[in-house]
């Protein structure tokens, strides 16, 4: 009798847990539809290139990208939708837009993650397929959130797919601003991160990411997907400022939620409903009438004033509560 009673009482929660299950249903699906994505494209190795890819000049540096009237399906979903865009080669372009807008879809097509449905994504006047796409990959730094973190030393996880000529350990260090963190660990540049970098708190573990793309000092081309994810105003900008200037010569294509950032930029594109909405000088497109740009950089000023000044803000770091640098400012 008390079991029947026990299971009885327990039936609204298990009804609860059941209709929440349902409900969450059609996004997981989702998800997982577009994680399995990029298993059904052909292999790399099987699809050789259009033409050949061009050689460049000795000395010089960069790529050119052009998409054209680009289409990306993932999952049964629109992503991106008539997308015309053209980069020149060493130019540094940065890219905004709402979340969801398609920012990060667009610099997968540019690593090859996804195939356009439809269009044409080149690089140098060459379709990015095959040869041409491994070769571009040997010649791109990448920085984002979800490049995997191993269970390794901190040493291994900066050096991992390093190219042969790549700079000195202790410069990259001091690019990434990781010496103090070195410091901090128990057995300094010999110590584990965890799997996924769970032992260093998420704005090290972006500063660990960068420091493997800085390995990479001769990259044609650059993406940073939300690169500094975690950290304070000043050092986004100073890390920022020293990547542009490390990489002065790459292509570089910077996404990003930091509005503000992008106003050193000499040329923005603000991403909206998976297309290019605007393309322009910052300043311009600040004073443009109905700007998307405007309205996401009134966005990030109204919020950097109500979190701002008066605030303290707090980091995890080895369970204590450690006050950021940016308290108060």
């Amino acid at each position: 009798a008390l079991l029947l009673a026990y299971w009885a009482l327990s039936l609204p929660s298990l009804g609860a847990a059941l209709v929440e299950l349902a409900r969450q249903a059609p996004g997981q699906r989702n998800v997982l539809l577009r994680l399995l994505e990029p298993l059904g494209a052909d292999d790399e190795a099987a699809v050789a290139p259009t033409a050949p890819a061009p050689a460049l000049a000795s000395g010089q540096r960069g790529v050119e990208l052009a998409l054209r009237d680009v289409a990306l399906v993932l999952g049964g979903h629109v992503v991106l939708e008539q997308v015309n865009l053209e980069v020149r080669r060493g130019e540094h372009l940065a890219v905004v837009g709402r979340s969801g807008a398609g920012k990060s879809s667009l610099a997968g097509l540019l690593l090859g993650w996804h195939r356009a449905t439809r269009g044409q994504v080149e690089v140098d006047g060459v379709p990015l397929q095959g040869e041409h796409l491994a070769a571009l990959r040997t010649r791109t730094a990448w920085v984002e959130p979800g490049v995997q973190l191993w269970n390794r030393t901190l040493a291994e996880n900066i050096e991992y797919g390093a190219p042969p000529d790549r700079p000195p350990l202790a410069e990259v260090l001091a690019a990434a601003e990781l010496a103090a963190v070195v410091e901090s660990l128990p057995q300094g540049l010999d110590s584990t991160l965890g799997e996924g970098g769970g032992l260093v708190s998420g704005g090290e573990g972006q500063r660990v990411r960068l420091a493997r793309a800085l390995m990479r000092r001769d990259a044609d081309l650059v993406v940073l997907d939300e690169p500094f994810r975690g950290l304070g105003h000043g050092q986004r900008q100073a890390l920022l400022a020293r990547c542009r200037e490390r990489w002065r010569d790459a292509t570089l294509i910077c996404i990003t939620h930091d509005v503000e950032d992008t106003l050193a930029f000499s040329r923005v594109v603000v991403v909206d409903d998976g297309t290019v909405a605007e393309d322009g000088a910052p300043a311009a497109l600040e004073q443009a009438d109905g700007s998307r740009y405007r309205a996401l950089l009134d966005g990030a000023r109204a919020a950097a004033r109500l979190w701002g000044e008066g605030w303290r803000h707090l980091t995890l770091r080895e369970r204590r509560l450690v006050e950021s640098e940016e308290s108060g400012r």
